[in-house]
């Protein structure tokens, strides 16, 4: 068990101001509750390495990595670097547009920035903090994980085909200099899934750092280390819930634990 949960520091948060998702160095999405930030987990590995469910994408090549948020963003940027090439992948909770919806999209796109590199992905969704049954098949082709009202869909472009095994959703592909790559989670709670196009995805995600980068010239701090206070101030704002305004005012994870959630949802023992 040891050695298998990464350290806090090397989380990082994205979010649309309903809920928000703890992106890992190693390209693990290891915590995202849905739909909203006081829902149960659908990845929680953060907690439960082996039932917690999580969202992986990386080079199966030994690889080195590097990362920056997107400047005035809530966008985060990944950069894969192996011995034939590299990549970027760019990871963001999708604004759908300037009105709220029930609809919640993580946006993955993998873009080659030199030679060739052979990513690998899968997403296993863990409903309930873990303790629900997941059932997976596809609706339309698109691979689709349910469990009771509660439904996420996994759309991709260019990642290969879709395995469907385990309760989980994965695949493989190549990126080579130029080409990109899209993969697109969608959730819905007793409500239809909503399938988009991949320009609607690509849209939508380009909205949205332009979103985050007019929240940030719209504020009035003009002192010292305005940088270091902007991205402060991105931090704080993934905790207010935007429908209510609300503040959550703490990291959208519970204290770490390395033992299974518990029967009693929302606690882990």
């Amino acid at each position: 068990m040891a050695g298998r949960y990464l350290p806090i520091r090397d989380y990082a948060v994205v979010g649309d101001g309903r809920t928000a998702a703890l992106v890992g160095r190693d390209g693990s999405i290891d915590w995202l509750c849905l739909p909203d930030l006081d829902s149960a987990s659908v990845f929680a590995a953060v907690l439960d390495d082996e039932h917690g469910g999580r969202f992986t994408l990386s080079p199966e090549a030994p690889h080195e990595v590097a990362r920056r948020y997107v400047a005035d963003t809530n966008v985060l940027e990944t950069t894969f670097t192996t011995a034939r090439g590299v990549v970027r992948v760019t990871d963001a909770m999708a604004l759908p547009d300037d009105r709220l919806s029930p609809l919640r999209e993580l946006v993955r796109r993998v873009e080659g920035l030199s030679g060739r590199v052979r990513m690998q992905w899968r997403v296993e969704p863990r409903f309930a903090y873990g303790l629900r049954p997941t059932r997976v098949g596809r609706r339309a082709g698109v691979p689709v994980a349910v469990c009771g009202s509660d439904a996420i869909s996994v759309q991709v472009w260019d990642a290969g085909a879709v395995e469907l095994a385990d309760a989980a959703m994965g695949g493989t592909f190549e990126v080579s200099d130029g080409r990109r790559a899209l993969l697109a989670l969608g959730a819905a709670r007793a409500e239809p899934l909503v399938f988009s196009s991949r320009d609607a995805v690509e849209q939508r995600v380009d909205a949205t750092v332009a979103f985050w980068r007019r929240w940030c010239a719209a504020r009035a701090y003009d002192g010292p280390w305005r940088d270091a206070v902007l991205r402060s101030a991105l931090a704080l704002k993934l905790l207010v819930y935007a429908p209510s305004g609300t503040r959550a005012w703490a990291r959208p994870t519970r204290p770490r634990t390395r033992r299974r959630c518990s029967s009693r949802p929302g606690s882990c023992s």
